[in-house]
């Protein structure tokens, strides 16, 4: 927890830094476009990889890092609470043929993005973060009521076991399994912890080659976005939203996050790119779907996503 926070804060720190860094170096582009050579007295014009009026695309893949969270469910005959709950991603792609294959590129964990560059510098674009959700089996407290099922009762700070269907466990010990369970087997945001967000961004040029075809730059992002999750969820035996055997999805607008990014962006031959970014943010679901009866969860989480992505970008008019 204390060191996604951290990597949250230093992520908002560089990103301000560029964007500082931007502002006073266009300040003196813009009032000495020419710089003095020392030596000959000749003066050169600094070169700059042109990036107005480019439009870009870009797919990649990603791994996920969550701090624990609560979750909160409700519904006809329950409403309770667990804490600390620690989840893992799924980040899939156990062979390449996943990774390039038509029918399953989309399995693992992916990024695409379609963005604008306003001015050489300055970007927006809007895109696609597909991560994946799944609660570990694990010891948690639980608080609250259930009025329905073989757990009925009135709990408060009871230690439980949930996520019992789940491959891992956080820890183990001789009595996990003596818990009472079966009030959360399985918690997922399995086809996709699906963040749709919009980012605005800032560049700066760390070298270009002397043909000016190929670059090397730093770049910070900001954006807010929307979350649309796929929940796979077993609890207190009720029938979930989301089915696999028949085909079901649960996709749905829980919530809305915050996130901020850097990364480091190799051009080549003008047209083509390379980014690897780092990605930490807040994603609030108070609406999560659960079950075919109308239940609901809500839960909130902070995250880190490191990513490696490949891009193509043309400009799309005269500059």
């Amino acid at each position: 927890m204390k060191k996604i926070r951290l990597s949250f804060l230093l992520v908002m720190l560089f990103t301000y830094l560029i964007g500082s860094a931007q502002v006073n170096t266009d300040s003196t582009i813009a009032t000495a476009p020419q710089l003095k050579n020392s030596i000959d007295g000749n003066s050169e014009t600094r070169k700059i990889y042109k990036r107005k009026g480019n439009l870009y695309v870009y797919w990649g893949y990603n791994r996920a890092f969550f701090s624990k969270s609560d979750l909160h469910f409700w519904g006809e005959g329950y409403d309770f609470t667990i804490t600390d709950i620690t989840a893992r991603d799924e980040p899939g792609g156990h062979d390449f043929l996943t990774y390039i294959k038509p029918d399953m590129f989309t399995i693992p964990q992916f990024n695409d993005r379609i963005g604008y560059f306003i001015n050489d510098k300055t970007f927006i674009n809007f895109g696609h973060d597909h991560m994946k959700y799944t609660m570990d089996k694990q010891v948690t407290l639980l608080t609250g009521t259930i009025a329905t099922g073989v757990n009925d009762g009135t709990y408060n700070n009871t230690e439980v076991l949930v996520g019992d269907d789940a491959e891992s466990g956080v820890y183990q010990t001789e009595r996990i399994d003596s818990l009472p369970g079966g009030f959360v087997e399985e918690f997922e945001h399995c086809d996709g912890l699906n963040d749709l967000s919009f980012e605005v961004g800032r560049l700066e040029q760390l070298w270009i080659s002397k043909n000016c075809k190929h670059a090397f730059s730093a770049q910070g992002t900001i954006g807010t976005g929307l979350l649309l999750p796929d929940s796979d969820v077993d609890l207190l035996g009720q029938a979930p939203r989301h089915d696999m055997e028949e085909g079901k999805k649960a996709y749905h607008f829980a919530g809305y996050s915050f996130s901020a990014s850097i990364g480091l962006q190799f051009d080549f031959f003008k047209h083509f790119f390379v980014l690897g970014k780092l990605k930490a943010g807040y994603i609030n679901m108070p609406d999560i779907h659960t079950t075919v009866g109308g239940g609901k969860a809500s839960q909130h989480f902070n995250f880190i996503e490191p990513m490696l992505v490949a891009g193509y970008t043309h400009s799309i008019g005269k500059h």
